[in-house]
């Protein structure tokens, strides 16, 4: 018969250095990347699941499903929620990086 110690979910390792490393991260989103230019959303910038484009925002998203959106024309300021695999054309936005473990 396992232990309480053995099943308890939360007995976490404690040789990470980081706790969100030990009990993951709670929020849905993981991180922020500022885009100024050409960035793809593969690789460690996998997961990009949302676009918040500055007043001065240009550029193209293209979204993982294909088809694009002139980021030009999305509200500024606002959090769009896409599906975005790479941004063209020194868009000034924010992407932000889904957290995988939370839908």
């Amino acid at each position: 018969m396992p232990t309480f110690n053995e099943v308890h979910p939360y007995n976490f390792p404690t040789s990470s250095a980081s706790e969100f490393d030990r009990k993951g991260h709670p929020g849905k989103w993981l991180k922020t990347i500022t885009v100024s230019g050409t960035v793809w959303f593969t690789g460690s910038n996998y997961g990009a699941g949302a676009i918040i484009p500055f007043s001065s925002a240009a550029g193209t998203a293209y979204l993982s499903g294909g088809g694009s959106i002139n980021i030009g024309n999305l509200a500024k300021t606002y959090m769009h929620e896409l599906s975005i695999e790479r941004i063209e054309g020194g868009a000034d936005c924010y992407v932000l990086i889904r957290n995988q473990m939370i839908r």
